[in-house]
C-alpha cells in the first residue's frame, strides 16, 4: 500500500510538472544547463527561473494542502485542533503542575507556539523534499527550490487559519487591541516565512549528501523548542542570578526564533516582565519566597525598531545562506538522490 501511495504521489507530481514547466525557458530535461556562467549572472538567471516557475509553485502548494489531509475525516480542522490540543496539554502541565505564574497561560502559550509550529512543520517537512522526489528530479529540470518552498507556503496557509481560529479567544482574553496590532502580526508572518524558507532550503539540500540529517532533525528541533521561550517567559531566565541562568539567557537572546516569538507575543499577548517588588523583597528577605506574583504582563505593543531590524536581518541572512547553500548542493542532486 505504501508503494502504491508513493507511486500515485509521484505520478501526480509528474502531471503537475508537465503542465507547468513548459513555460520555463532554457530548461532541458534531466538537469540544469551545463554551461558555466558568471556567478552573478547565474544567480540572476536562477531567480528568473524561480519567478517563471511561480505557477508550478502555486500548484505544488495546492497539492501539499490536498495530500496532507487526504482520507482524513477532519481534514483542515487538524490544523486548528492541533494547537488547541497542545495548548490544553501545556496549560495543564505548566500552569497547574509546574506552576509557571504567567497571567492567562493559554493565550501566552498560543502567542508563541503558533509561530513555532509553523517553523517546525515547515523545516521538518522540507528535509525530505528533494530525496522524496528523486524520480522527478532525474526526469525533468525545474527550479529545485520550489519543492521546499511549496511546503513552507502551504504551512503559511495553516498558520493563518490557526490564527483566525484562535482569534476569538485571544480577543476575549487579551482585548480588542490585538486588532490594532494586526499590521505588526502580518509583518511578523512575512519575516518568519522568509527566515523559514532559508532554513528549509538549507535542510532540504543538506539532507541529500547527509541522509542522517533526517533522523537528527527531530532531536535538533526538540532542543531548539526548549531553547526558545514558548512555554516560559524569557524574564524567567534573564532574571536569574545563577551563572547557568546567565549563560542560558545569552543563548536565548542569540536564538533567532526568540526574536520572532517575541515579535508575535508583544503584538498578540503583551510583554512579560519580572515584578520589581520581588527584587525589592529579595534584598530585604533573601531566604524567603516572594509573596507577590513573580511576573507582570504589560499590554500589547508595537515591536521596537531594534526587534524589527533584528528579525529582518535574520530573515534576510537565513534566506540568502539557505538559497546559496541549496544551489551548491543542487549540483549533485541528480546523482545522489
Amino acid at each position: 500500500m505504501e508503494e502504491q501511495r508513493r507511486g500515485a504521489t509521484v505520478s501526480t507530481d509528474e502531471r503537475v510538472l508537465a503542465t507547468t514547466t513548459s513555460e520555463l525557458p532554457r530548461l532541458g530535461s534531466g538537469g540544469p544547463p551545463p554551461a558555466k556562467r558568471v556567478p552573478f549572472r547565474a544567480l540572476r538567471d536562477k531567480l528568473v527561473d524561480l519567478w517563471l516557475a511561480r505557477e508550478l509553485l502555486r500548484q505544488l502548494v495546492g497539492k501539499e494542502l490536498k495530500v496532507r489531509y487526504k482520507n482524513s475525516a477532519l481534514g483542515f480542522l487538524w490544523s486548528l485542533l492541533t494547537p488547541a490540543l497542545m495548548t490544553v496539554v501545556f496549560t495543564v502541565i505548566f500552569q497547574y503542575v509546574i506552576r509557571i505564574q504567567v497571567l492567562d497561560f493559554a493565550a501566552f502559550f498560543l502567542s508563541g507556539y503558533l509561530v513555532w509550529q509553523f517553523f517546525q512543520n515547515s523545516a521538518q517537512g522540507s528535509v525530505g523534499a528533494i530525496v522524496g522526489n528523486g524520480a522527478l528530479i532525474k526526469k525533468v529540470y525545474f527550479p529545485r527550490e520550489v519543492l521546499p518552498l511549496s511546503i513552507v507556503l502551504s504551512q503559511v496557509v495553516h498558520l493563518v487559519l490557526a490564527l483566525v481560529a484562535v482569534s476569538p479567544y485571544l480577543i476575549w482574553s487579551r482585548g480588542w487591541s490585538i486588532v490594532l496590532h494586526l499590521p505588526a502580526i502580518l509583518i511578523g508572518i512575512l519575516l518568519v516565512t522568509v527566515f523559514t524558507a532559508g532554513v528549509s532550503m538549507l535542510l532540504a539540500g543538506a539532507n541529500v549528501p547527509f541522509r542522517d540529517l533526517q533522523e537528527l532533525i527531530v532531536v535538533i528541533f526538540m532542543v531548539w523548542f526548549y531553547a526558545t521561550p514558548i512555554i516560559y517567559p524569557i524574564a524567567m531566565v534573564t532574571g536569574s542570578d545563577t551563572a547557568a541562568g546567565a549563560v542560558f539567557g545569552h543563548i536565548l537572546n542569540a536564538n533567532p526564533m526568540t526574536w520572532f516569538v517575541k515579535l508575535f507575543r508583544e503584538s498578540i499577548y503583551g510583554s512579560v516582565v519580572s515584578n520589581p517588588r520581588c527584587a525589592e523583597f529579595a534584598t530585604v528577605n533573601p531566604s524567603d519566597p516572594c509573596p507577590y506574583r513573580p511576573f507582570l504582563t504589560e499590554p500589547q505593543s508595537w515591536p521596537s525598531p531594534e526587534l524589527l531590524l533584528g528579525c529582518t536581518l535574520a530573515a534576510g541572512i537565513a534566506f540568502a545562506l539557505g538559497y546559496l547553500a541549496f544551489h551548491r548542493f543542487a549540483v549533485n542532486f541528480a546523482k545522489e538522490v
